[in-house]
């Protein structure tokens, strides 16, 4: 690759204060690794520091000695280095999927502890190739849009939004990148893995001939990934034009409220497209919505009588010419999260909370709950719009059984005059 191209490909990278990048031996990650410090080293100042992380999976033997190498390798290189563990017991079913999702969660640790610094940027180096696999995979599984359109050069990575990940490469061939390697006279490892046949992203790989040779290329098909894309963000833009006709207002992240009719008034993929993110907002789940399941939910809201409904840990109900949407409580227990002084953490998927380094010892959030809001609403005016199976699902911070601030509350006239001084120490801002 030449030296002119990669600014194309690593010039966003330069908005983080600190970049991971995440290499795991193979020939697409290490080629990633040698070209970011070219290109580092083509810029008059680096702008970032930049750590190589592996993550030993513990699947075979050899596996150590392996994130090991890619350790040498980086080192040599004059990176920063950090060498992942995954440990505990291993699944007997699903072992890739396993294997994917707890190597984005150890990244996402390492990448939590540089937050201080500022925007954190773990990249990987998915390809063109694994753009086309991607699409395959999920055309296979009957996806909609979201899934079969192009995966993103950039999203948030969990729930932190000072964290992001990040896949540059995504225009550029595995093809090209071994290419790159060669040319460098470096070396790589080639995972026995990527030869195993029960792995179905294996199987789409070596059926790669056969597919090309039938019009499907990779880089054919990357080519409709990214058109999909662009039908999508078409889509978003529409969908945000909705949520202005339908007057959406998320309240503080206590529950969500729209006007029905013109939500009615809406092409049916941009209901679905509403009720989706609103969903998956104050649901609490981590598993994504089924869209059997979303389709079916809002063909019964579009009824004429349409009282309620729930769905993936969340309440859809009518209320005069509004839809409104909070977290259900009553399935599952809601967490409770113990916050010693300058501590924050994401309580329930909903609300990143935290304690002020000058707070008084530790302190648990946990859900307000119906009792305590019935008395606060005795003596609280402004609490009287505020539906009460929702308000019983906010982040409350208490200390024992006294109940100490809920931040949500705490600006609202009539609230505890305690409350202001209490939410300068606590704190709860919702992610949806």
């Amino acid at each position: 690759m030449r030296n002119d191209e990669l600014d194309a490909f690593f010039a966003p990278l330069s908005a983080f204060a600190v970049l991971i990048l995440a290499v795991s031996g193979g020939a697409d990650s290490v080629a990633m690794m040698h070209l970011v410090r070219r290109w580092l080293r083509l810029r008059a100042r680096p702008p970032m520091q930049v750590v190589v992380a592996t993550v030993d999976h513990g699947l075979r033997a050899g596996s150590r000695a392996e994130a090991e190498w890619v350790i040498g390798q980086a080192q040599a290189l004059g990176f920063d280095t950090a060498l992942l563990a995954w440990s505990g017991d291993k699944p007997a079913t699903g072992l890739q999927d396993a294997a994917r999702e707890a190597r984005y969660r150890l990244l996402a640790e390492l990448a939590a502890g540089f937050r201080s610094h500022g925007m954190v940027g773990v990249v990987t180096a998915h390809t063109e190739d694994d753009q086309a696999e991607t699409l395959l995979m999920r055309l296979a599984r009957g996806s909609g849009l979201d899934g079969l359109a192009a995966m993103a050069t950039s999203r948030p990575l969990g729930d932190d939004r000072q964290m992001k990940l990040l896949r540059p490469l995504l225009a550029v061939s595995g093809a090209r990148l071994r290419a790159t390697l060669r040319a460098a006279n470096a070396t790589w490892i080639e995972d026995p893995s990527n030869d195993a046949e029960r792995f179905e992203r294996v199987r789409l790989r070596k059926a790669r001939a056969l597919l090309a040779g039938l019009g499907l290329s990779n880089d054919k098909i990357a080519l409709s990934a990214r058109r999909l894309a662009r039908v999508r963000a078409a889509l978003e833009a529409a969908l945000g034009d909705l949520q202005r006709k339908a007057r959406l207002d998320l309240h503080g992240g206590a529950f969500a409220s729209f006007d029905r009719a013109a939500w009615l008034a809406a092409p049916e993929e941009l209901r679905l497209r509403l009720l989706a993110r609103l969903i998956a907002s104050y649901g609490g789940q981590s598993e994504p919505l089924r869209l059997a399941q979303l389709e079916a939910l809002v063909e019964r809201v579009a009824q004429a009588g349409f009282e309620g409904a729930t769905l993936a840990g969340a309440i859809v109900m009518s209320h005069g010419d509004d839809i409104r949407v909070w977290r259900e409580a009553g399935r599952e227990a809601l967490p409770t999260l113990t916050l010693p002084p300058g501590a924050s953490g994401v309580w329930d998927r909903r609300f990143r909370v935290g304690a002020a380094p000058d707070s008084p010892g530790p302190i648990e959030v946990r859900a307000l709950g119906a009792q305590a809001f019935a008395r606060l609403r005795q003596d609280f005016d402004t609490l009287r719009d505020l539906p009460a199976g929702a308000a019983a699902t906010l982040p409350a911070f208490w200390h024992q059984e006294e109940l100490i601030v809920v931040p949500r509350l705490a600006g609202l006239p009539g609230a505890p005059a305690d409350w202001e001084a209490q939410r300068r120490l606590y704190s709860a801002e919702f992610l949806g």
